[in-house]
């Protein structure tokens, strides 16, 4: 009898030992994890202090430009030149203007929004990464569509999140189709998809991939905080977001926001 009850408390202390293990590995993991957040946000902070100091340059850059110009006859053969210059010179301080407005802290305003405006905006951003990896960016949005309610601070981040994971997926290339349109019933709501031709979510991964902390990536390039972030964003608007994705041919992401009535 004795015998049994230390087998027994035995038992109890290696499944307890076990159990502390397995804590020790997952609070282990999560400590990594919030070390690389900290980091990817310090150097957010980083980028977005280089990109304030770009402007002074660009600045005299365009104003060099404007100055040469306008010494020169309209039909000097250096006046068009000058032009591509001076219009990549404020395609830049157009981006930086825009990164900047979008690391720049700000309280939180809801307001109407036009969605198409929103998503080209943020495209602005990332279009020439985009170009780089060879991804095609395949618009598809109906005319006059309805306004929503929105911060659109967060949108941002929300679509920035949404273009980082389909570029990621997509490391040889590929096409990233946006589409939105307006679905009218008892919930009327502006439909955003997000369809990308990448490597896909494994079946047993599909359910885990709005858990904070979890990610497919290596280390070091993945918080796995990414989703549960648009899922909050989106939830914060009321709105919804479900993942479809077949393994190795593409992921479709497709979020729908209320529609704004005055």
């Amino acid at each position: 009898m004795l015998q049994e009850e230390l087998d027994a408390t035995n038992r109890g202390l290696l499944a307890l030992t076990i159990e502390a293990q397995e804590k020790n590995e997952e609070v282990q993991a999560i400590t990594q994890q919030l070390w690389q957040f900290a980091r990817m946000a310090t150097m957010g902070e980083l980028a977005a202090s280089i990109a304030h100091e770009l402007n002074n340059p660009l600045t005299v850059i365009s104003l060099w430009i404007e100055l040469l110009s306008a010494q020169l006859g309209p039909s000097d053969p250096i006046q068009r030149p000058l032009r591509v210059i001076y219009q990549e010179t404020n395609r830049m301080a157009a981006l930086i203007h825009n990164l900047l407005d979008f690391s720049r802290y700000q309280q939180r305003r809801v307001c109407s929004l036009d969605i198409s405006t929103e998503i080209n905006y943020a495209l602005e951003l990332v279009v020439f990464h985009f170009r780089k990896r060879g991804i095609n960016i395949i618009k598809d949005f109906q005319p006059n569509l309805p306004l929503i309610q929105a911060e659109r601070q967060e949108l941002q981040q929300l679509f920035l999140n949404l273009f980082t994971n389909a570029s990621d997926a997509m490391p040889k290339g590929g096409d990233l189709t946006i589409r939105i349109y307006a679905e009218y019933g008892d919930n009327s709501s502006v439909v955003l998809e997000i369809k990308d031709t990448g490597t896909g979510i494994a079946p047993a991964n599909l359910s885990k991939v709005m858990a904070p902390f979890f990610t497919t990536k290596p280390p070091g390039k993945g918080t796995g905080l990414g989703l549960p972030i648009c899922r909050r964003i989106v939830r914060e608007h009321n709105g919804s977001i479900d993942i479809t994705s077949q393994y190795k041919k593409g992921t479709t992401v497709t979020i729908k926001f209320p529609i704004f009535n005055d």
